[in-house]
């Protein structure tokens, strides 16, 4: 489809909900807005264009959207009637015509498997004031065996076409970059949209990762981290497909192995990891490479075999915890964080409780922990047995209290360390304060009266708390 590149420049506000991966997507639509002329905004009042970046994962996903897009359309009348609003993400996917027949501003919708046709998309409307849409994904072929989507929610998919690498562009900082290395999920644990909402899992060829890495190193990032919704089972479908011979390890940890090699790739990351998929190689990547991140999110979701069963995610808590083992003989202060899931269909209170003991065992940094949300189509939503709102309620803040402890104590104990920390950014409203990260990812205040922007830092821990540590420059 043509695109159409104004002369005047115009402006785009981008609201982004959800994970990482919708802020990689969000920086790769707003590459693609760029070379159409567009520049960023962060006030809707002034945008030509306002483009919502949603998410499917938790309940009222679509009431918050289309409440959002009544506050649009308020702005829209006060100030901009010409303004358009394109709706992408995860809501526009699951939701497609029926979110557009709610809410009438909606001018563009896309889902996440057709980022590269917004330009497109925003050309045809100018030309004939029509309302576009374009949701699906790429087609791809899966083992049948390994999947169990739910009856009521079908995976669309269209013609083949090869993985598009987007334009990226950041949209807070350059030090830190997000690389997309996969589409989508074929893990279809009981409880989530994500496979239908993103698609069945696609790798992107390793030599455009490689490729991408080494374009944002010249753009000034210090910090890479990989992205996927299952990290380490990339390039198993390529592989499967016979467009990639990797080694023995698997190729992920290829994958690994050649971006931590990058010169000027001072931190690498990767988020996120299915535990089932986690292998001993990939751990030894950490012992192989110093400048893979001392940390890493390792969802778990529950702490009890049973609930791990009826959640579909092919591990037991012994499994779990042998994997945390080979990173932490690796480095024994290897931080971690998890996802975590409370009233999960038929939680008992012993089976919460084997939640509370793998949070006190592992110790983890932080953790994400959320209530069970039902979404419709999922396995879970059919389950008996759902726990009622109240408990859900009063086991997650006795999680979250237990987690604020650790976090805590886990700070304090910091105090008198010497770290390396890679500053981040400066503050927006203290004046000569700058924030960084350990190579733990632990967050860290610094003064100073000189720019640190980019700069890798040895400070002592000075001072710390549930937030924050404060540091001083040796």
């Amino acid at each position: 489809m043509e695109t159409i590149q104004s002369d005047s420049p115009k402006k785009v506000f981008i609201e982004t909900w959800g994970c990482q991966m919708n802020v990689a997507d969000s920086e790769q639509m707003l590459g693609l807005l760029r070379a159409q002329n567009y520049t960023q905004t962060d006030k809707p009042e002034d945008a030509d264009l306002v483009l919502l970046n949603t998410c499917h994962i938790r309940e009222k996903a679509t009431h918050k959207v289309l409440s959002r897009l009544g506050r649009m359309r308020e702005i829209s009348l006060e100030f901009n009637p010409k303004m358009k609003i394109a709706v992408a993400g995860c809501v526009a996917q699951a939701e497609g015509k029926k979110l557009m027949e709610k809410a009438s501003n909606i001018d563009i919708l896309l889902g996440p498997g057709k980022i590269q046709e917004l330009p497109g998309l925003l050309a045809a409307h100018a030309a004939d004031g029509k309302r576009a849409m374009a949701i699906g994904f790429e087609k791809h072929v899966v083992d049948s065996h390994r999947h169990d989507p739910a009856p009521e929610l079908a995976v669309k998919t269209e013609v083949e076409t090869p993985y598009v690498t987007n334009p990226t562009v950041t949209m807070k900082e350059e030090i830190t970059r997000f690389v997309n290395i996969a589409q989508g999920c074929d893990n279809f644990c009981t409880f989530c949209v994500v496979p239908f909402t993103r698609g069945r899992e696609i790798s992107r060829p390793l030599e455009s990762i490689v490729s991408e890495v080494k374009t944002l190193l010249t753009e000034g990032a210090k910090e890479i981290t990989l992205l996927g919704q299952n990290v380490n089972s990339y390039g198993d479908d390529l592989v499967r497909d016979g467009k990639h011979v990797a080694p023995a390890d698997g190729p992920f940890v290829e994958l690994l192995d050649r971006v931590a090699q990058i010169p000027g790739v001072e931190r690498l990351r990767f988020t996120t990891s299915n535990p089932h998929d986690f292998t001993k190689p990939v751990a030894e990547m950490f012992r192989k490479h110093k400048n893979l991140g001392r940390y890493i999110h390792l969802p778990v979701q529950a702490g009890h075999d049973d609930v791990l069963e009826r959640m579909k995610r092919k591990v037991t808590v012994a499994q779990y915890m042998e994997r945390i083992q080979w990173l932490r003989d690796i480095d024994p202060e290897m931080a971690l964080s998890t996802d975590l899931i409370v009233g999960f269909p038929g939680e008992t209170e012993d089976e919460f409780q084997g939640t509370l003991d793998l949070v006190e065992k592992v110790r983890y940094s932080f953790i994400y922990a959320f209530k069970y949300s039902s979404r419709k189509g999922t396995a879970a939503a059919r389950f008996k047995d759902q726990v009622p709102e109240a408990v859900m309620h009063e086991r997650l803040l006795r999680l979250q209290a237990l987690q604020n402890r650790i976090t805590t104590e886990l700070n304090v104990a910091e105090i008198g360390n010497r770290r390396e920390v890679l500053c981040h950014y400066a503050s927006r409203k203290e004046p000569d304060v700058y924030y960084g990260r350990t190579e733990q990812f632990r967050l860290v205040k610094i003064t100073s009266t000189r720019n640190l922007v980019g700069k890798t830092l040895t400070v002592d821990i000075v001072e710390a708390n549930k937030t924050a540590l404060v540091g001083v420059i040796v």
